[in-house]
């Protein structure tokens, strides 16, 4: 799991940094497309909002990789002891998990049901299943990291590079 979990962050982070180059060059084209020629793109604006809709959904499991989301550290400061705090990550971690697992089904619901009513974007005609995706697919990724550090927790030892 090491190892696939490793693979994934090096495409994702990839991944995320070409979608951030093009998003930024497309965005770029339409404010000169508007400044300089007096025209734009039909298609630009939508197409950067979904690009950023995966970037968005994608980046939020790379934040979890590199223990980059907010928390609350005022509270492992009130627990008794360092027992406590594993039982609280522990806690967050499972909580977190059930939650990405609704995310999970009900994305995946949501994907369906567009895709039986055939629901395309009012620009680019571009099935809104593919905008939709990003929600199950980043919130299984996310899952299956939360699963790797609950097992990782559970067997004593923490994927947490920052001493609470």
């Amino acid at each position: 799991m090491d190892k696939f979990l490793e693979k994934w962050t090096f495409l994702e982070e990839r991944l995320l940094i070409f979608s951030l180059v093009f998003n930024t060059l497309l965005i770029f084209t339409q404010i000169i497309m508007r400044g300089a020629f007096n025209s734009s793109l039909s298609w630009s604006e939508e197409l950067s909002r979904y690009v950023f809709i995966w970037q968005i959904w994608l980046g939020a499991d790379l934040a979890y990789a590199y223990h980059e989301h907010i928390r609350v550290e005022m509270i492992y400061h009130w627990l008794p002891g360092p027992k406590a705090c594993r039982i609280l990550d522990i806690l967050v971690d499972v909580m977190w998990l059930a939650f990405n697992i609704f995310l999970t089904y009900k994305g995946f619901d949501l994907c369906q049901s567009m895709a039986s009513r055939h629901t395309l974007s009012s620009g680019m005609r571009l099935p809104l299943t593919y905008v939709y995706a990003a929600l199950p697919v980043a919130s299984f990724f996310l899952s299956l990291r939360l699963v790797y550090s609950l097992y990782t927790k559970l067997r004593g030892g923490s994927q947490d590079p920052k001493e609470v």
